[in-house]
């Protein structure tokens, strides 16, 4: 009976320390994750809208730029003479307009007005002809329609325009101007100019060549914008959370670590290697995870890096 409970006592040792041990391994361990990537930037390609011929390069590859630093001009010989075309045809649509809007002249008027006069007085003459037997009936009905005529286009003067003839007169103004505003829009478009605070990665071009609209014409490294991409496996992935501080260390600062906080956590995972085959390798499943670096202008794009997350 001793041995027996000797026994028993020893089995519940093992399987407590079995346990022990069972719980142990699944426990992920004291320290932190430490992961390995490469630093990566952000970049930009930038370009025209509207093309032309090189007439100047500003910059050079590998120069430090500064948002809204121009990179390079083109020839804007051909959108000059547009807009100064097309100024000229707002400038008739404005004078057309003030026309419009302050009525027919004075002068105008009063031409119009004696015009009637007389041709009302001759209407007067021809009746009392046409009574006497002296004049026809053709001819007075025609000095009748001459002074009708004149009575209208004198009241049309003095009435001015139509509210229609103002809205017209307008609407071709907006239109013209329109158009100009357009063709300024064009001409800013033949300053290539840098979006953001970056490094000039490519850029070739010369005087004199030929860019077609749309053309990436440069390459813009946002040093400011710099990450690193992690693979955090699946066992793993409850250690990490959105905004965790990280500590990212690179082989040419030895001894020298760089903070960066998590702001990507994919939903997808993937595994290492892609093709999967057995169950045994549902292990190599990993979940992307990207690192954002504070900005500092020691770290460089393609650096070999080390980055910690805090468990």
């Amino acid at each position: 009976m001793k041995k027996t409970l000797v026994i028993l006592a020893v089995v519940g040792v093992a399987a407590a320390a079995g346990t022990g041990l069972w719980l142990a391994l699944r426990r992920p361990p004291a320290r932190g994750l430490e992961l390995s990537g490469s630093i990566e930037a952000r970049d930009a390609q930038v370009g025209s809208l509207v093309g032309g011929r090189v007439s100047a390069v500003l910059v050079e590859e590998g120069a430090t730029v500064a948002r809204g630093q121009a990179l390079v001009r083109l020839e804007p010989d051909l959108i000059d003479r547009q807009i100064a075309q097309q100024q000229a045809v707002v400038d008739s649509q404005k004078a057309n307009l003030a026309r419009v809007l302050h009525g027919p002249r004075s002068e105008e008027t009063r031409r119009a007005q004696i015009q009637w006069d007389g041709a009302a007085r001759e209407r007067r003459r021809q009746e009392a002809l046409f009574r006497n037997g002296l004049a026809s009936q053709q001819q007075y009905d025609a000095a009748v329609a001459l002074a009708r005529t004149a009575e209208e286009s004198y009241r049309e003067l003095a009435r001015g325009n139509r509210a229609e003839d103002v809205d017209q007169a307008k609407a071709a103004l907006a239109a013209e101007e329109s158009r100009l505003s357009y063709l300024a829009r064009q001409k800013q478009e033949l300053v290539v100019s840098a979006p953001a605070d970056g490094v000039v990665q490519a850029l070739d071009l010369r005087p004199g060549d030929l860019v077609a609209p749309n053309q990436a014409v440069a390459t813009i490294l946002e040093a400011s914008q710099l990450w690193v991409r992690v693979y955090v496996p699946e066992t793993r992935l409850g250690l990490v959370r959105m905004g965790e501080r990280a500590s990212v260390t690179v082989d040419s600062f030895p001894g020298r670590s760089f903070p960066g906080r998590v702001v990507e956590i994919r939903s997808q995972a993937e595994y290492t290697p892609r093709n999967v085959q057995t169950l045994d390798q549902r292990s190599d499943q990993v979940f992307g995870v990207k690192v954002a670096i504070d900005p500092t202008p020691d770290l460089k794009p393609g650096m070999a890096a080390f980055v910690t997350l805090a468990p």
